[in-house]
């Protein structure tokens, strides 16, 4: 199952980047994440209200593209695999950022649901970045 979110911030691409693409502090614009941490590769993510830790694996991670990847290691979602990337582009108004994630659970239902709820974590989190680069530029 793939899912793909986009947001057009109206802002420089390296500013959204700077908030975006700090990969051990996602809990401060994720609201579906309430504290995240990072040793080495390795992503710990609390997810808010009781949800769970999960672990995640940061496998690209690229500065001048504005751009990483992770996988997911462990924790309470029921997924077989799960690749995401995280991208902050050039667009005319500003910065395009695209989120998109590629997984597989057991069964196709799981699927389908899984990316309903992993689609709307994404355009919360995109809507709460934008408030945050919109923040640091006053």
């Amino acid at each position: 199952m793939q899912i793909t979110e986009s947001r057009v911030i109206t802002a420089e691409p390296d500013r959204v980047w700077k908030i975006g693409g700090d990969t051990a502090n996602v809990a401060d614009w994720v609201p579906a994440i309430e504290k995240s941490t990072q040793r080495g590769d390795l992503r710990h993510a609390t997810f808010a209200d009781g949800g769970g830790e999960a672990i995640e694996r940061i496998v690209e991670h690229d500065d001048q593209q504005r751009r990483y990847a992770y996988d997911y290691v462990s924790g309470p979602l029921p997924l077989r695999s799960y690749r995401s990337t995280f991208a902050v582009n050039d667009h005319p108004d500003g910065a395009q950022v695209i989120w998109d994630a590629e997984f597989a659970t057991a069964s196709a239902e799981d699927d389908a649901a899984l990316a309903q709820a992993i689609a709307g974590i994404y355009r919360a989190a995109l809507d709460e970045l934008a408030k945050h680069v919109a923040a640091t530029q006053k």
